[in-house]
């Protein structure tokens, strides 16, 4: 079976989303796998681990981070908490407001 030939308009969104990630700071590649892309996008911590993203073609959106090792269970559930609020509001074009109640 031979790889895919990426639609043209998927491949140009996904270099604009790489390029927009790059410039919020991430190190962005874009990849093909059988024809079927993806971008890989780090953001360094000075003092710890990498946060690691993959965005594929399909939309699908991976976010990774290593929480710091001593947080508390509220500390680490408020972080989570403020990135859940983050994604579904964007997925709802909505201002982003914390789970709760908070921001609305």
């Amino acid at each position: 079976m031979s790889p895919r030939v990426p639609d043209p308009g998927t491949a140009a969104r996904i270099r604009a989303t790489a390029a927009a990630l790059a410039t919020t700071g991430l190190d962005a590649k874009v990849h093909s796998t059988r024809g079927v892309l993806d971008i890989t996008a780090s953001l360094h911590q000075p003092r710890g681990r990498s946060v690691e993203v993959i965005v594929d073609e399909d939309g699908y959106v991976q976010i990774s981070y290593w929480n710091a090792p001593g947080a508390t269970p509220a500390q680490v559930a408020e972080v989570i908490t403020a990135a859940l609020a983050a994604i579904t509001a964007a997925t709802l074009g909505e201002t982003a407001r914390v789970a709760g109640g908070a921001g609305r």
